[in-house]
């Protein structure tokens, strides 16, 4: 299945039925981004067409991007993953409790949602675009609408799983209080720039590192729309967390940072992970199965996998990765189906690319 062959998904009809604008697909094979295809346009009822930079909201696939820039730190010797990480956060701390007397946070308990952090119903919900956009200290205090109870630990922590914005908003400060610069910068610096990806970046919507966004460079963004394919208010929605919710990238940039590491986990020193890094994120843990360090790793019939998803106003996304086969794939669209990815047309995608590389169907 070359480059163009993409076009024997018959996207063109699937996209009509399930009221998707645009979409893009990323396939990586054996350890190279073997092809990228885009069907549809930016917004409904507009002729400017999706291509291969077109950015689309990556919501929560956000999160497996920050958790590299986290083991990036690690590998740097600035953290430690097993340790309080308390020991590392300056301009706001985790409160001690009964519950961090007998076990303390950790970065690697952040990273994998067992930190013991229960996010209240209805926070980190999208931001209103009329107020600046909250530091990670306010949201970690309480003092916004996005999070109105100051994060605090509610069970010991590695006890049980409990996907939490707030962890991943801790990681936030943590990053920004170990490298002094805003998250964005940081993860630029960490990640980004390295990887010379040049369509990928963690935007609040406004500014990014302070400027003004270049206008040329922000006009080719996929406009995201409801279930119903109509165009969603402002036409592009963003959260308050970037570190959970705040990277826009391309199919294939992003199949570009999911192969930096399988490259990794293969043993590759040219990765900018180290290999054993690589290998603790895609391993599972605490008590919960399938959860790794900001990626999650389900049975696929003894093949190792991990994949990232993510949903939002106006967007949907997921990746499946498969290390010992070098391949994948990244599948993003500018629509909400108002269903959970494996029932949308980004599943549907998926087991259809699988089928046809006789990857595991997850």
């Amino acid at each position: 299945m070359g480059r163009h062959d993409g076009q024997l998904l018959k996207l063109e009809d699937r996209m009509r039925r399930s009221n998707v604008p645009g979409i893009g697909v990323a396939v990586i094979r054996d350890g190279y981004v073997e092809w990228s295809e885009s069907w549809g346009v930016l917004e409904a009822g507009g002729l400017r067409p999706i291509d291969e930079d077109s950015l689309f909201h990556a919501c929560s696939m956000s999160k497996m991007v920050t958790a590299i820039g986290v083991l990036r730190l690690v590998q740097d010797g600035l953290l430690d993953a097993e340790s309080d990480v308390n020991r590392f956060l300056t301009s706001w701390r985790v409160p001690d409790n009964a519950y961090t007397n007998q076990e303390k946070v950790t970065v690697a308990s952040l990273l994998a949602h067992h930190a013991g952090i229960v996010d209240p119903d209805g926070s980190f919900d999208v931001h209103n675009g009329e107020d600046d956009l909250p530091s990670p200290k306010q949201l970690l205090s309480g003092h916004t609408a996005y999070n109105s109870d100051p994060v605090e630990i509610r069970q010991v922590p590695n006890s049980r799983f409990s996907y939490s914005d707030a962890g991943y908003t801790v990681l936030e400060q943590l990053i920004e209080d170990i490298t002094g610069e805003s998250f964005s910068c940081a993860m630029n610096s960490l990640v980004i720039e390295p990887l010379g990806l040049k369509r990928t970046l963690f935007w609040d919507g406004q500014t990014v590192d302070g400027d003004y966004i270049n206008a040329r460079f922000m006009e080719n963004v996929a406009a995201g729309h409801d279930k119903n394919g109509c165009l969603v208010k402002g036409k592009k929605w963003h959260y308050p967390n970037l570190s959970g919710a705040g990277l826009w990238t391309t199919p294939a940039e992003f199949a570009a940072l999911t192969l930096e590491i399988i490259r990794a986990w293969e043993g590759s020193v040219a990765s900018i992970l180290r290999p054993d890094l690589a290998r603790s994120m895609l391993t599972s843990y605490g008590p919960a199965p399938g959860v790794g360090l900001g990626v999650f790793l389900p049975d696929a019939a003894g093949t190792p996998c991990f994949f990232s998803q993510g949903w939002g106003v106006g967007y949907q996304c997921k990746m499946v990765s498969f290390p010992s086969l070098k391949s994948g794939i990244v599948v993003m669209m500018n629509a909400e189906p108002g269903k959970h990815q494996d029932e949308s047309l980004v599943g549907e995608v998926i087991r259809e690319v699988s089928k046809v590389y006789d990857w595991p169907i997850i």
